[in-house]
């Protein structure tokens, strides 16, 4: 599939690595292509979304904000869940972190003696400073991947776009990427609306 992204569209899935880095997340979901597609301001879809007011900047605010760095599958109805009972991830994640170490919950117990390796395979300095490496796609980032190629398929586009991307995060329904979207003040289906707007305009 990779073969039909047009070149900006490939270096929004490229750059979405870094952007996960940047926050420092183990995973790459919805939320870093999304950013990552805000780097081509002038590009389809991206240009929509920078007409409704969203930018580099509030945009890695609201995910910081539905994150908050606790792992892949935690969005904001979990943290507010495990709230009501007393848990603050954030909390637990500090405590761990000042007591075992930075990173000391992202992977499995018993690598006290991991040499080079940290957990979950992570490369590690002697300083224990992580270096970079590959990161996993979540599954809801995949899904919009795939709903990217459809929106192509359905337009009978020859190529994969940063238009397609925007429109596959518009149809992500998990909590996380709503949770981002209600922050930024932006609804999906409006987005995806405007969208479509936008690319009938350019092609009259």
């Amino acid at each position: 599939m990779f073969e039909r992204f047009s070149k900006e569209a490939r270096e929004v899935v490229i750059r979405t690595q870094e952007e996960a880095e940047a926050l420092g997340h183990e995973w790459i979901g919805t939320e870093h292509l999304l950013l990552a597609a805000l780097r081509h301001p002038e590009q389809p879809g991206a240009a929509t979304l920078t007409r409704l007011g969203v930018t580099p900047a509030s945009c890695r605010a609201a995910v910081a904000e539905v994150v908050s760095g606790t792992g892949d599958d935690l969005g904001p109805q979990d943290a507010a869940a495990l709230r009501a009972f007393g848990i603050d991830l954030e909390e637990v994640r500090r405590r761990a972190e000042d007591s075992f170490g930075q990173g000391a919950l992202d992977g499995p117990a018993g690598t006290e003696d991991s040499g080079a390796h940290g957990p979950a395979g992570r490369h590690r300095t002697r300083g224990g400073r992580a270096l970079s490496r590959h990161l996993p796609f979540a599954a809801r980032a995949k899904k919009a991947l795939k709903d990217a190629l459809g929106e192509a398929l359905a337009r009978k586009d020859r190529r994969i776009g940063v238009e397609h991307v925007v429109l596959g995060l518009s149809r992500s329904d998990d909590a996380l990427s709503l949770g981002v979207f209600a922050r930024l003040g932006v609804a999906p289906e409006i987005l995806r609306e405007r969208v479509l707007s936008d690319l009938r305009a350019t092609a009259a």
